[in-house]
């Protein structure tokens, strides 16, 4: 018996079998219109396996995996990330390169790709980058990769009472494990997340980016991270 060209054959069937039924779900669940009503996602041994073995290889990013079909869902997926970068992937890309050695070696030389134009770019903005509260990639069903950026821009008040906080506890942070400076006073402001196909594109974006079209929030709590994808 030839057991290689078997385990083969197993591999395949396996990853061919929770894409269907993962096709399946996701037919059913998109027919609501909602995200938060799709079905928890389902991942073969292998792919659950190769999603611990990311998390480990990149401990400065958020590995999510989700199915999304617009770049609203895809935005709010990555606005849940606490790393410096997020990470959003298909399951069905993750089934991909958990079942092919060459193409997981392809997806992990476009993440590292992407890290790369992503630290570059937040060197680029300077002191723009004041307003950009998140940054992350997706990468579809094709392999297809898009930038997003999550952007705040905060009322003169709030802003004037970070600053007094910063001022006030800059000693004893140093004590401290680093926190969001913006989590105790997310009261007010605008918000919004651009998506482009290059980081180049996404740095233009957001220097261009006219925060007279979105509207100011009122009395939000830090779980409202966006208000607008462009």
């Amino acid at each position: 018996m030839n057991r290689v060209g078997d385990y083969g054959f197993y591999q395949k069937n396996s990853y061919d079998s929770t894409v269907r039924n993962r096709k399946t779900e996701k037919a059913g669940a998109s027919s609501t219109g909602k995200a938060s009503e799709k079905k928890e996602v389902q991942l073969s041994y292998r792919a659950q396996e190769l999603l611990k073995e990311l998390k480990k290889k990149y401990s400065n990013m958020d590995f999510m995996v989700a199915d999304y079909e617009t770049d609203e869902e895809a935005s709010e997926y990555l606005s849940r990330g606490t790393k410096q970068y997020s990470v959003l992937m298909d399951p069905e890309e993750l089934e991909k390169m958990a079942a092919d050695e060459d193409y997981k070696k392809k997806n992990l030389s476009l993440i590292d790709e992407a890290t790369g134009k992503l630290d570059e770019l937040k060197e680029q903005l300077g002191d723009e980058g004041k307003e950009v509260k998140h940054l992350g990639v997706s990468i579809g069903s094709d392999g297809t990769v898009s930038y997003f950026a999550e952007l705040e821009k905060m009322s003169e008040k709030q802003q004037e009472r970070i600053e007094k906080k910063r001022e006030e506890k800059a000693e004893a942070a140093k004590a401290e494990k680093r926190k969001d400076p913006y989590q105790d006073h997310r009261t007010s402001g605008k918000r919004a997340t651009v998506k482009a196909a290059t980081a180049e594109e996404l740095l233009e974006k957001i220097k261009s980016f006219d925060w007279s079209t979105v509207k100011e929030e009122k009395d939000k709590t830090s779980g409202s991270r966006f208000d607008a994808t462009i």
